[in-house]
């Protein structure tokens, strides 16, 4: 077991010293937008963060990033597929109406008002800047996610279990 806990302990560690160069690298990316998408070289496999203004709002990891990020601002995507603009609608849809109980995320997505939100969210994230970063291995790509929403400090990654 001691041979284990040593090969994992040495793996983490280098993985570890070179999050902050991972970081810099990352923001030293010219930002585009999803527009901008298709005229971009986006890798297949990698982590990406949302920027509103010069404030990062979110990161996520993908291994078809180029669909993903797409999937963030379509129309047709639903909770599942713009899971980052469901969730922006259901913090502006709580803040701005009096429940007694909360819906549930079915019962939100026959509401109206919520489906307004909805498309609302999507659009902002349309005008987001995305900056991303190739990194193919899977345990590099989670730290790094993590290591980037903590330093960046956004304010809508939460990881949370669901």
């Amino acid at each position: 077991m001691n041979k284990v806990n040593n090969k994992m302990e040495k793996r983490f560690k280098i993985i570890a010293e070179v999050m902050p160069s991972l970081l810099q690298t990352l923001l030293r990316k010219q930002p585009i937008t999803i527009d901008s998408i298709g005229t971009t070289m986006v890798p297949q496999k990698g982590v990406y963060v949302f920027s509103e203004g010069d404030k990062a709002i979110y990161v996520g990891r993908s291994n078809r990033m180029k669909q993903r990020l797409k999937e963030h601002s379509q129309r047709g995507s639903d909770r599942y597929s713009a899971t980052l603009a469901f969730k922006i609608a259901k913090q502006e849809y709580f803040s701005s109406h009096r429940v007694k109980k909360r819906e549930t995320n079915e019962q939100l997505k026959e509401s109206p008002i919520f489906c307004k939100k909805f498309d609302a969210a999507k659009d902002r994230i349309a005008k987001a800047r995305i900056r991303f970063i190739e990194i193919e291995d899977q345990v590099e790509q989670t730290i790094f996610e993590v290591y980037a929403a903590l330093a960046l400090d956004t304010e809508l990654n939460d990881f949370g279990t669901h």
